[in-house]
C-alpha cells in the first residue's frame, strides 16, 4: 500500500484518480477547498480543508503529490480566472511540494498551434514567447509570497488573458505556466509531468456528455469537423496507480474524428439526430498527439468506445443533467475589475469621502445619463434604491396625492410598485397586462381612465420588456394623467432603437443584486424633469437627503457600467437558447418581446401549464440543482387587492416561473439548463 496526495482531488480529474487509487488498496488524503465526494469519504479518503490561493501552504503527509490544481474548463466566464487558478495557486503551494515525488497533471494544450505530431520535445506556438512567459512566472512567484484574493491578483491573470484576445490560447498558456513553476520548483528526478489529451468520462459534462444528452433526445449533434485525442479517466488513475518515473510523458489515445465519436455516440444510443459538421476555428490545435514516450514506459491509453458506452448507459440510466452545486434563479454579475474596485473602495474608505456627492457618485451620475442618452431638460439622479428612485420620480412629477386620488398600476409587478404609491397617499387600481409581453395593456388603461380619472399611471418595463410606450403616452394624454415608468429591470434596455429612459415623463431603475447593471447590492437611478429635480434637491432637509447613492455602491455600478453592452449580449444570449430550446414543448409559452426593441432579461420567465404545473415542475427541477422562482406574483389577489379580475394577470399568477437568469451563465450551462427542464418535463407529462 502507498500514500498519495491528491491537490484538486475534488475535481473531476483529481476524483476519478483518488478513487481508483483507493480501490487499489491505497491511502489517499484529498487537498481541496471543496470537501471530496461522498463515495471518495466513504472509501477511506482524507480531507485536508485548503484554498490555495489565500491560505498558506499546508503542510503534507508523506506520499507522492499528485497535482491536478487549477481550471480544467477552457473557456470559463472570466478568460483571467485560467492563469490565476491554474498557475497563481500553483505557484502559492510549491513549498509543500519540497521532498515530494510529484505527479503533475498538465495539457497537451500547451503546444498550442504547433505542427502535427505533438512530441515532447515540440516547441509550443503561443502567443507569448518563452521569455515572456517566464516574466510572468517570475511574478507569480513574487505575488504567491502572500495570500492571494481574486482581486489582488486579478491584473496578473489578465495580462495573460489579455495577450490572446481570442481567447483561445489562454488555457494553454497557463498550464505551460503551471508547468515551468513546478519544473523549477522540483527536483527532475522526482518530477513527472504528464500531458494530457482531452479527458473523458462518467460524471464529466463536457463535449462526448453534452452530445450524448442531445443524441438521447433526438435533438441535432453539432460538432466541429476536427480531430482529438482523448484519455479514459480510468486509464489516467492506473497509469498514476502503477508510476511512469520522471520526464514528460504525453498521455492520449491515436487522434480520431469528432464527427466519428458522434457517430458512435448516436449509434450506441440508437438515435436518429443529424449530425451537423461546424468548421474549425482557423487557429487551432493539430489534435494529433505522439504518445510513444508513454508506449516505452510500458503504458497505453485504451480504446475510446467502452468509455462511451459507459457514459451512454450512465445518461440512458438517468438523462437529467444535474447541477452541483445548484445553480441559483439568479447569480449577480461579478466585478469586470475586482482590483480596481477594491482599491477605489479602499480609498473611499480610508479618506472619508464616502457619502454622495463625492468624485465616483458624480461620475457615475454623468456616465449613466449619457448612456441612456438622457435627452436635455432631464436630470438622472443615482439613488439607494428602485424603491427610492420610483419614489423621488412619482413624488417630482405628480406629488403627493390629495384625498382619494387614484393611481393605476398593474397587478403583476415587484410589491415596491404598490408600496411606493401608497406611501405617497394614492388609492390603486390595478389593470391587467397584456397576454404577449406581460407589460401594461394600452386598451385596459383606456378603459380604466374612461371610468374614472387618475393623477398618476405607472407602467413596468417587465423583466426588462420595454412597454407599450407609445400607445400608453397616448391614452395618458387624452386624459390628463402623467406617465412614470418603473423601469426597475431596464438598465440595457432599449425601445425602438433608444434607450428606456426618455419615452415617459419619469422613469427609475434598480441596480440590485439581481440586476443586469448591478451597483454591488443596492442602488438605483431616476429620471426626472429637470426643473422638478432641481426643485426636490433644492430642499435640503427633505426626505430625499437619505435616497442618493454613496460611493461604495457607485464604484461598482461604475465598474459594471463599462461593460453593459457586453452583460446584455451575454443575457439575451441566454435568453435565445432558452427560447430556442424550450420550444415545442406543449403549452410552453414565454414571455415575448417586440422585434423593435431590446430586452436586457434581468430575468427570464415562462409560463407552465398544467400538466406538469408550475409546482411539479418547480420540485423536479429543485431536484436536479436548478433553482426557479414564481415571479411575479399578483398584488391585486394579496393585500393589495379591491377583488378586481384580471385574466392574464392570474393566468401568470398561477403559471410564471423564472429560469436561472445571469449574465455569468455560460452558453454550456444554458444549455444543460434546457436539457434538465426538457427531461423533467417529459417525466412529468409521460
Amino acid at each position: 500500500m502507498e500514500t498519495f496526495v491528491v491537490l484538486g482531488g475534488s475535481g473531476f480529474i483529481g476524483g476519478r484518480i483518488s478513487e481508483s487509487l483507493l480501490t487499489a488498496g491505497h491511502e489517499v488524503t484529498v487537498v481541496d477547498r471543496r470537501p471530496p465526494p461522498d463515495r471518495l469519504v466513504t472509501a477511506g479518503a482524507r480531507w485536508l480543508a485548503v484554498d490555495a490561493l489565500t491560505d498558506e501552504p499546508p503542510r503534507l503527509p508523506d506520499g507522492t503529490v499528485v497535482v491536478s490544481l487549477g481550471m480544467s474548463d477552457p473557456r470559463p466566464r472570466w478568460p483571467w480566472l485560467l492563469p490565476v487558478g491554474n498557475a497563481v495557486s500553483t505557484a502559492r503551494i510549491l513549498p509543500a511540494l519540497a521532498g515530494h515525488d510529484v505527479v503533475l497533471l498538465s495539457s497537451v494544450e500547451v503546444y498550442g498551434s504547433a505542427e502535427a505530431p505533438l512530441r515532447e520535445d515540440t516547441a509550443p506556438v503561443l502567443p507569448w514567447t518563452g521569455e515572456e512567459l517566464g516574466g510572468w512566472c517570475d511574478d507569480a512567484l513574487l505575488a504567491a509570497r502572500e495570500a492571494c484574493p481574486l482581486w489582488r491578483v486579478a491584473p496578473l491573470g489578465r495580462r495573460m488573458a489579455e495577450a490572446d484576445p481570442t481567447g483561445r490560447w489562454i488555457y494553454g498558456m497557463s498550464k505551460l505556466a503551471q508547468e515551468r513553476l513546478v519544473r523549477d520548483a522540483v527536483d527532475a528526478g522526482r518530477l513527472t509531468v504528464l500531458r494530457l489529451a482531452n479527458v473523458v468520462g462518467v460524471g464529466q459534462d463536457r463535449f462526448v456528455a453534452r452530445i450524448t444528452r442531445k443524441a438521447l433526445a433526438g435533438h441535432p449533434l453539432p460538432v466541429t469537423d476536427t480531430v482529438r485525442s482523448f484519455v479514459p479517466v480510468r486509464d489516467l488513475g492506473r497509469i498514476i496507480e502503477e508510476g511512469v518515473g520522471p520526464g514528460i510523458y504525453n498521455v492520449g489515445a491515436p487522434a480520431t474524428s469528432l464527427v466519428s465519436v458522434a457517430e458512435e455516440v448516436r449509434d450506441l444510443c440508437g438515435s436518429e439526430s443529424p449530425i451537423r459538421p461546424v468548421p474549425p476555428p482557423a487557429d487551432d490545435t493539430c489534435g494529433v498527439v505522439d504518445v510513444s514516450a508513454l508506449a516505452a514506459a510500458g503504458h497505453r491509453v485504451g480504446e475510446l468506445r467502452p468509455c462511451l458506452e459507459e457514459i451512454v448507459t450512465s445518461l440512458r440510466r438517468d438523462g437529467t443533467p444535474s447541477f452541483d452545486p445548484p445553480v441559483p434563479v439568479v447569480i449577480p454579475p461579478r466585478a469586470a475589475l475586482p482590483d480596481e474596485v477594491a482599491a477605489r473602495q479602499q480609498q473611499c474608505l480610508w479618506t472619508g469621502e464616502i457619502k454622495h456627492g463625492n468624485r465616483w457618485s458624480e461620475e457615475l451620475r454623468e456616465r449613466l445619463a449619457k448612456e441612456l442618452d438622457v435627452p436635455a431638460g432631464r436630470t438622472l439622479l443615482v439613488t439607494t434604491s428602485g424603491t427610492s428612485a420610483l419614489r423621488l420620480v412619482i413624488a417630482a412629477v405628480a406629488g403627493p396625492a390629495a384625498p382619494g386620488e387614484a393611481a393605476v398600476l398593474p397587478s403583476f409587478t415587484f410589491p415596491a410598485t404598490a408600496e411606493v404609491l401608497l406611501q405617497l397617499g394614492y388609492r390603486l387600481r390595478f389593470i391587467d397586462v397584456d397576454e404577449r409581453g406581460w407589460t401594461l395593456d394600452p386598451e385596459a388603461l383606456r378603459a380604466a381612465l374612461s371610468e374614472e380619472p387618475a393623477r398618476v399611471v405607472v407602467c413596468v418595463d417587465t423583466f426588462g420588456n420595454p412597454c407599450r410606450y407609445e400607445e400608453l403616452s397616448s391614452v395618458c394624454a387624452e386624459h390628463g394623467a402623467v406617465l412614470v415608468a418603473d423601469s426597475a429591470a431596464a438598465l440595457g434596455s432599449r425601445y425602438r432603437g433608444r434607450p428606456v429612459a426618455s419615452q415617459a415623463d419619469g422613469h427609475s431603475y434598480s441596480m440590485s443584486f439581481a440586476k443586469v447593471l448591478s451597483a454591488g447590492g443596492a442602488g438605483g437611478a431616476a429620471v426626472l424633469p429637470a426643473d422638478a429635480a432641481e426643485r426636490m434637491l433644492a430642499d435640503r432637509s427633505a426626505w430625499w437627503r437619505s435616497e442618493l447613492m454613496h460611493e461604495l455602491h457607485a464604484i461598482y455600478a461604475l465598474d459594471q457600467l463599462q461593460v453593459l453592452e457586453d452583460l446584455v449580449r451575454r443575457r439575451n444570449r441566454v435568453a435565445e437558447i432558452y427560447r430556442d430550446g424550450l420550444s415545442g414543448l406543449p403549452g410552453l409559452r414565454p414571455q415575448e418581446t417586440d422585434p423593435d426593441d431590446l430586452n436586457c432579461y434581468v430575468h427570464w420567465v415562462v409560463r407552465i401549464p398544467d400538466p406538469p404545473g408550475r409546482p411539479a415542475l418547480e420540485r423536479a427541477l429543485l431536484e436536479r440543482g436548478v433553482h426557479t422562482k414564481p415571479y411575479f406574483r399578483a398584488a391585486h389577489l394579496a393585500a393589495f387587492g379591491n377583488g378586481e379580475r384580471l385574466p392574464v394577470t392570474e393566468r401568470l399568477d398561477a403559471e410564471a416561473l423564472a429560469l436561472p437568469m445571469s449574465s455569468e451563465l455560460t452558453v454550456e450551462e444554458a444549455e444543460k439548463i434546457v436539457m434538465t427542464v426538457r427531461h423533467c418535463y417529459a417525466d412529468l407529462t409521460r
